[in-house]
């Protein structure tokens, strides 16, 4: 439960952050490197009495049917891990970068937290705040407190019965790409899985209006994670690009792309991205078409 909003702030806040901390956000105790790193860990959590002592479910997201929950106050740490050989200035600045991504309105309200699905915890937007601030001394690192409130409760966890469906609305959003085969679910120690990425008529023509005179086969391709780190798989396929990516030339209007999957449990996300032709110089990432999630399980 705890893990679980730990491992999002975490993902949160590597997405958000610049260099050198652009990727460099875990849950401690983080990769063993010298690499400059941010650390999230939970310090203390208190139990928070129910009113009027009511032990009642709560609709959680994820879900309609009522889950039990664990209302807890939370104090998370998010510590400054520096880089090898960086003075106090250095340091100092990297809590500044952490202190205002942290201080944003959307992560002050929780909402930036949001995941599809059970995400195994819900904030409440007006007890999220930043509690206490401590530059680095000889001993300790720079660390920034949060104080959360919240309901916890396992994800995916069975509630409570409710009713028969009788009818169910639903409002579908398609994108001008799909990939095949999908869902894209594969098993650790499975062969690489050859991808087709197909584009549709949408997809050309946002292409001509994004990336003038980049041609027509300008489509980058990459593994990253839920932090825009770079994924656990690896893709094959293409040329080398920007950013770790794989441009791959479209072929009547398909991108072929090969995923090999890690040698352990991961959820990655292919991300689809328009190349951008830089005049006299090498092409750079422009604008996301949109991304596909991969799971590889045991």
């Amino acid at each position: 439960m705890l893990a679980d909003y730990e491992v999002r702030l975490a993902d949160v806040l590597s997405s958000r952050l610049g260099a050198p901390f652009t990727g460099r956000a875990f849950v401690a105790p983080g990769p063993n490197d010298a690499a400059p790193a941010l650390l999230v860990g939970t310090r203390t959590a208190e139990v928070v009495p129910e009113d009027f002592g009511s032990k009642r479910p709560e609709v959680v997201p994820g879900d309609d049917d009522r889950r039990r929950v664990v209302r807890l106050r939370c104090l998370v740490g998010v510590e400054v891990r520096p880089g090898a050989g960086a003075d106090r200035s250095e340091r100092l600045a990297a809590l500044d970068a952490a202190l205002y991504v942290l201080d944003a309105p959307d992560l002050r309200d929780a909402s930036a937290l949001a995941l599809p699905g059970d995400p195994g915890f819900a904030l409440s937007g007006q007890r999220v705040r930043i509690a206490q601030v401590e530059p680095d001394d000889e001993v300790t690192l720079a660390r920034i407190d949060l104080d959360a409130d919240g309901w916890f409760w396992p994800p995916d966890a069975p509630g409570e019965d409710g009713g028969p469906i009788v009818r169910a609305i639903a409002r579908i959003a398609g994108l001008p790409f799909s990939v095949a085969p999908w869902p894209v679910a594969l098993r650790v120690g499975d062969p690489p899985l050859r991808l087709e990425v197909r584009l549709d008529d949408t997809a050309v023509q946002i292409l001509a209006d994004e990336v003038q005179g980049a041609g027509a086969s300008a489509f980058a391709l990459r593994v990253l994670d839920a932090g825009d780190r770079p994924g656990a798989g690896t893709l094959t396929g293409g040329a080398a690009g920007p950013a770790g990516s794989r441009t791959v030339t479209a072929d009547d209007g398909i991108l072929r792309i090969s995923y090999a999957p890690p040698a352990a449990p991961a959820t990655d996300r292919l991300v689809v991205t328009f190349l951008r032709a830089a005049p006299g110089g090498a092409p750079t990432l422009g604008a996301k078409l949109g991304e596909f999630p991969i799971e590889v399980r045991t």
